[in-house]
């Protein structure tokens, strides 16, 4: 009897379609058979084809025998190994602290780039959250009576489940960040290829890049809902082939803070968990607001930053970036002050903009980049004869997600660093990061 993952995506697509999911390597054989079939009963009877099909058939019948029986006998699942679903693992690991020095570029996320290759596995961290609101591991059981939930995207589409998604797959890594502070981390069933943070997301089956992910494994893992990162046309073309499958497909596109509570307050209603997304949404909140009040006596002019995203090739975080809400939260300016999220521009162009501050990310988009001191054009910069460089984490900056106020709190200490000395607003925040 065939399995839930193999019925699943027959229940959705045309005969048809069906028959080309279950059976596709009578389509890669060197005879075109499905062709050969179709001609064979559209023959017109007549004494000169009846006596060229009775030539054929003992030819052609030896052969499709033999090529159906070696399908089945070498199974009929189409679903590569390792699309199985691996157990949840219990616990969940903490919001990393940030620091000058940002984390391994090898561990950051592929949300830059489609092709990187994986991560080494590691061990589960169980480590307790020092960062967001703890709760209990949800259980994935379906809940008894439960009702539709329903969300309008960023997209503006309306997504309706006919209960709360417990099965959920997430094409960008800070989606899976906020279902893990929100304690659902047993919910989330697969990863993308280079999604490895937290470490326990390693364990689970890898469905492809986040662009381009393979939809006959997620076909087999059966999600209940599917989450995406709007703004890219490869993202939509997925978006209609999952759909087709009969997979919802929610898109959100974070440029703000307050876009980005509002997206972890639609996915708490996607899961059936509001309390659980409020939750984080007060405690981030409170760590921006403890970070506004140590900044309430800085000078009004606020200094301007760059922050590069790549470099060669430069380009930097406009203004629709989440870069841009964390530089005016940690009390800068950004010096790209147009549109759009990514912004191209020449050495000759930074030298007219002279920031005051240079900010250089390290991750899948500029995994080793030349400190800007040593580059040509580089050195007459404000920002780097007065030594305000600071290598920052593509996955704490870039990426939006719990960790994006980490980015907010370190910022503000390296644009401010006397606002934070002796405070009470500073005891307040390293309280925050201490709970």
């Amino acid at each position: 009897m065939p399995s839930r993952a193999d019925r699943v995506p027959c229940q959705r697509l045309s005969a048809a379609e069906c028959f080309r999911w279950r059976f596709p390597w009578l389509f890669r054989v060197g005879i075109p058979l499905p062709a050969v079939l179709s001609g064979l009963l559209s023959v017109r009877i007549s004494v000169r084809i009846s006596v060229r099909i009775s030539v054929l058939l003992p030819v052609l019948l030896p052969v499709l025998l033999s090529v159906v029986l070696s399908g089945l006998l070498n199974g009929l699942s189409v679903l590569p190994a390792g699309a199985e679903t691996t157990a949840p693992v219990a616990g969940h690991s903490p919001l990393d602290s940030t620091s000058g020095n940002p984390s391994n570029p090898n561990n950051a996320s592929n949300e830059g780039r489609d092709n990187i290759g994986e991560t080494p596995r590691t061990a589960p961290d169980r480590s307790p959250d020092q960062h967001a609101a703890p709760h209990a591991p949800d259980s994935a059981a379906p809940a008894q009576g439960a009702s539709p939930v329903s969300i309008i995207d960023d997209t503006g589409r309306t997504i309706t489940l006919p209960a709360p998604a417990r099965r959920i797959i997430a094409l960008y890594g800070g989606f899976n960040e906020i279902l893990i502070h929100m304690g659902l981390h047993d919910r989330i069933i697969a990863r993308t290829k280079a999604d490895t943070h937290p470490p326990f997301l390693a364990a689970l089956p890898s469905i492809g890049t986040h662009m381009r992910p393979n939809a006959e494994l997620v076909a087999g893992l059966a999600p209940d809902c599917i989450l995406q990162l709007g703004g890219r046309r490869q993202a939509t073309e997925m978006q209609q082939i999952l759909e087709r499958l009969g997979f919802p497909v929610a898109f959100f596109q974070p440029a703000t803070f307050g876009e980005l509570f509002h997206v972890i307050e639609r996915l708490g209603v996607l899961t059936g968990s509001p309390d659980r997304a409020d939750a984080l949404v007060s405690h981030m909140q409170g760590r921006l607001d403890a970070v506004t009040q140590a900044l309430a006596h800085v000078p009004a002019t606020a200094p301007t930053v760059f922050f590069e995203v790549r470099y060669p090739n430069l380009l930097g975080a406009g203004a629709e970036s989440i870069v841009n809400d964390i530089i005016l939260h940690a009390g800068g300016t950004n010096v790209l002050t147009m549109g759009p999220k990514l912004i191209r521009l020449n050495e000759e162009e930074l030298v007219r903009l002279n920031p005051e501050a240079y900010l250089v990310q390290v991750g899948p988009m500029n995994p080793s980049p030349v400190p800007p001191a040593q580059r040509d054009h580089f050195r007459t910069l404000r920002a780097v004869t007065a030594g305000r460089v600071l290598t920052v984490d593509e996955q704490v900056y870039s990426r939006p997600g719990p960790r994006t106020v980490l980015a907010v709190e370190e910022l503000a200490r390296f644009l401010h660093p006397h606002a934070f000395d002796n405070t009470t607003a500073s005891a307040r925040i390293a309280g925050q990061e201490g709970e």
